[in-house]
């Protein structure tokens, strides 16, 4: 099976938080959830993933290319490669949800696939209704699921979430779980945070940070 990522004796060391001598294999299609406490460092952790920060020491390969400080070019080919769902996520105020999640599919050339695909997002994350709404306008519920619509908009092969079920009342965190889990079985890579104790009903790993 693929490998997308192989950390190999991985530190992060912070003034905040050490996380030290990690040794993972994630391949293609894996979900993997990353547990702790607050102060655990579940963030910091899932920073190097969509390769916002590199190890302090030991080694990361993703997709079988070792990245280190020069591979620039390669971390930008790559996170094109990624859907990435943060926490308090920055949306244009008063664009609306289509204009939003239209944007980050004209970054990236790919506007020939929108309509269908939105539609298609519409559908599973209940934005239909709301899709010419000024964000301003949203309830923080709304603008979570307009963050994780404009992170699956370009059908990204590997999907990186920090904590997606924030905001979310039960029935939205489910559905949201249920479409990674969907996503998953076809091939996706899924790598998330998350303080919500839903189960997991696909083949999964778990990393729990202390």
């Amino acid at each position: 099976m693929k490998e997308e990522y192989f950390l190999d004796n991985v530190s992060i060391l912070s003034k905040k938080k050490n996380i030290k001598n990690i040794n993972l294999k994630i391949h293609k299609g894996d979900f993997l959830v990353i547990r702790g406490s607050n102060s655990s460092g579940k963030s910091l952790f899932l920073k190097l993933f969509f390769l916002k920060l590199l190890p302090s020491t030991g080694t990361l390969y993703v997709k079988g290319t070792k990245i280190s400080e020069d591979s620039k070019r390669t971390i930008t080919k790559l996170r094109k490669k990624m859907g990435v769902i943060l926490q308090n996520d920055f949306l244009i105020p008063f664009f609306s949800v289509y204009q939003n999640v239209e944007l980050a599919s004209q970054i990236q050339n790919l506007k020939s696939k929108f309509s269908i695909r939105m539609e298609e997002i519409s559908e599973w994350l209940d934005l239909k209704e709301i899709k010419n709404e000024k964000i301003v306008n949203l309830s923080n519920s709304q603008k979570q699921k307009v963050v994780i619509a404009r992170a699956l908009i370009n059908n990204p092969s590997i999907i990186i979430a920090d904590q997606p079920e924030t905001f979310l009342d039960e029935e939205s965190r489910k559905k949201i779980f249920f479409l990674f889990e969907s996503l998953s079985k076809i091939g996706s890579t899924i790598i998330i945070t998350s303080s919500f104790s839903q189960k997991i009903n696909v083949e999964h790993k778990t990393i729990e940070l202390k």
